[in-house]
C-alpha cells in the first residue's frame, strides 16, 4: 500500500498556490519594492518546492498504487511533473510556480481516488486492478484468470474459493461446475460425506449430495472418515422432485483429459 507520503500533496499544493501568489505581488520582476533578499528567499522556496514535487512524484510512480487506481488521472499527473521538469531552464520564477501549482493540483485527483477506495476495475470482475495485483496476484485484464468459469470476484468474495485454481478443492470438478452445475461445495471434496470425493461420483453416476447414493467397487478411492450416515426414505415415501442427471462429460485432470476409471455400477 502507498506510504503516508502522499498524504503531503494537499499541503504542498497550498504552499504552491502560496508561492504563485507572492510572485504575483512581488510583479514576477526585479524592482525596488522587492529586496535582493526576498527574492532570493522566494526563489530558494520555489526550488524547495521544485524538487519536493520530483521526489514526491517519483516515490509515488515507483510505488505504482495511484497508477493501478487511477491510471488516466496519474497518466496526466505525470505529464503536469514532466512538463515542470522540461520546462525548468527555460521558465522564470513565475512560470515554474504554475508549473509546480498545475502538476500539485493533478496529482491530487488520484490521490483523491486511492484515498476514497474509487478504483478502476479494467476487466469488470469485481475486483479492482489495484487488489488484483497487490492482493490476490490474480489477472487484471481477464475477469476468469483460473478459467474456472468464475470471475476472480465471485470466487473471492462470494464464494471464497481460490482464483488462481481451477479447482479449489481439489475433487476433479472445476469451482464453476460445483457451483453452477452440480450445486455441490467448491471448498468440500467430499459435499454429501459418503466419503466419495464429489467428482467420482458425477462420472460414476452417483449423486455427490445424497450420501445413500455411492459408487460400487470404488473403496479404494474413500476418503478418510468418518462418514456421514445414510438414512434411506421410508418406504412409500414421495419420490425426489428433480432426478439427479450427472454431467455425460468427464471431469478434467491436469492434462485436460478424464482423470477417472470408466462409468461403472452404482449402489443406492
Amino acid at each position: 500500500m502507498p506510504s503516508t507520503d502522499h498524504l503531503h500533496f494537499p499541503r504542498r499544493l497550498g504552499a504552491a498556490c502560496l508561492l504563485l501568489g507572492l510572485l504575483g505581488l512581488a510583479g514576477c520582476v526585479r524592482n525596488s519594492s522587492v529586496s535582493d533578499e526576498a527574492w532570493k528567499t522566494l526563489a530558494s522556496s520555489i526550488q524547495k518546492e521544485f524538487d519536493l514535487l520530483v521526489r514526491e512524484f517519483d516515490q509515488l510512480d515507483s510505488q505504482g498504487d495511484m497508477e493501478l487506481c487511477a491510471p488516466v488521472h496519474f497518466a496526466v499527473a505525470r505529464f503536469a511533473v514532466y512538463q515542470a521538469v522540461e520546462e525548468r531552464r527555460n521558465s522564470d520564477l513565475a512560470q515554474l510556480a504554475r508549473f509546480i501549482s498545475r502538476a500539485r493540483r493533478a496529482l491530487s485527483f488520484p490521490q483523491q481516488a486511492l484515498r476514497d477506495k474509487q478504483c478502476v476495475d479494467s476487466d469488470g470482475d469485481g475486483l479492482t486492478d489495484l487488489e488484483e495485483a497487490r492482493v490476490h496476484k490474480t489477472n487484471l485484464n481477464k475477469a476468469d484468470t483460473d478459467g474456472d468459469g468464475l470471475s476472480d470476484g465471485e470466487e473471492v468474495r462470494r464464494h471464497r474459493t481460490d482464483p488462481l485454481k481451477f479447482d479449489t478443492d481439489g475433487d476433479l470438478l472445476s469451482d464453476g461446475e460445483e457451483v453452477l452445475l452440480y450445486k455441490t461445495s467448491p471448498l468440500r471434496q467430499d459435499s454429501d460425506g459418503d466419503g466419495y470425493p464429489d467428482g467420482l461420483e458425477v462420472f460414476k453416476g452417483t449423486d455427490p449430495l445424497d450420501p445413500c447414493s455411492f459408487p460400487a467397487g470404488e473403496g479404494a478411492h474413500r476418503l478418510p472418515g468418518p462418514y456421514t450416515q445414510c438414512r434411506p426414505k421410508p418406504a412409500g415415501a414421495a419420490a425426489p422432485p428433480k432426478r439427479f442427471v450427472p454431467k455425460p462429460a468427464a471431469p478434467r485432470g491436469p492434462s485436460g483429459g478424464s482423470a477417472l476409471p470408466g462409468p461403472g455400477p452404482s449402489v443406492r
